[in-house]
């Protein structure tokens, strides 16, 4: 995990110098050398906030101490400044973190809630023992619910989960499980939720061909859960496997069909290169 601390700081410096700027997510995931998906679930893992949070508490805590340093300063220009469109914006979003409107904090006197860029810290701990499984997995595709999903910082696909289930695609796989298919595309993600189907020799849109994969089995659906295990996989266990991701496929997450229990086994699978590729 060590290098992924040593990124995630010199993504912080990036941000902390482009603060007022449009910021390209993008190019910070490439940074760490995941995709923009994985980069916001690592993001929220180690620094404890999720991305788009971060950036605009940020923004809001060094405009509160502009204001608080300067009272001819306007408001307007702050608000442009730190990426508002409207001043009213800002002074609803400045009022959220701080508890009183940009023009109070302006006079002078009044305490802002300043939130801290982070300090992160390399925990140096024993290696430990990780389930890992590495399979070769024949061209298949998934069938099903299919959409473009725009990145949050919070959710990745939910109204494909939606749809997917409301219009019943669920009733119609053959088997136990649950494929979900994501593959990134910069701002947003082509994801796909059904049923995992061999090629059948016909061409198929969306056909993953004959791949290998490293597999993970959680127990938790939590996000915070879910995401220490993205950045472990990465970070960590990849590397210690001396496993490279291939960026080139999608990741596949797979669920029973029957999700009504508590702690239903689920699976991670990062496409990985073989050797000589």
């Amino acid at each position: 995990m060590y290098s992924g601390i040593q990124r995630i700081e010199e993504v912080i410096g990036e941000i902390e110098d482009r603060i007022t700027e449009n910021i390209d997510l993008s190019a910070l995931a490439a940074r760490m050398r995941v995709s923009l998906y994985e980069f916001r679930r690592i993001f929220s893992f180690i620094v404890g906030c999720p991305l788009s949070e971060y950036i605009r508490k940020r923004r809001l805590s060094l405009a509160a101490l502009e204001l608080s340093a300067d009272k001819k300063c306007s408001i307007q220009a702050i608000s442009e400044k730190y990426g508002y469109s409207t001043e009213s914006a800002f002074s609803k979003a400045f009022r959220e973190q701080h508890g009183v409107p940009p023009t109070v904090c302006r006079d002078g006197g009044c305490r802002i809630e300043l939130f801290t860029r982070p300090k992160l810290e390399l925990s140096v701990k024993g290696g430990s023992s990780v389930p890992l499984t590495v399979i070769r997995e024949s061209a298949f595709y998934v069938r099903g619910t299919t959409r473009i999903s725009p990145h949050t910082d919070t959710c990745c696909c939910d109204e494909v989960w939606r749809k997917f289930y409301d219009e019943g695609e669920d009733k119609s796989i053959r088997g136990d499980r649950i494929y979900a298919s994501y593959r990134d595309l910069g701002g947003e993600i082509a994801c796909v939720i059904g049923e995992g189907c061999p090629v059948s020799g016909k061409e198929e849109d969306g056909v993953i061909p004959e791949s290998s994969w490293a597999c993970f089995s959680l127990r938790t659906v939590d996000d915070d859960e879910v995401n220490k295990k993205y950045g472990e996989i990465l970070y960590e266990v990849l590397p210690s496997a001396r496993l490279e991701r291939d960026e080139q496929l999608p990741i596949i997450e797979i669920f029973p069909l029957d999700m009504s229990n508590d702690g239903f086994e689920w699976e991670i699978r990062i496409p990985i290169k073989s050797k000589g590729e």
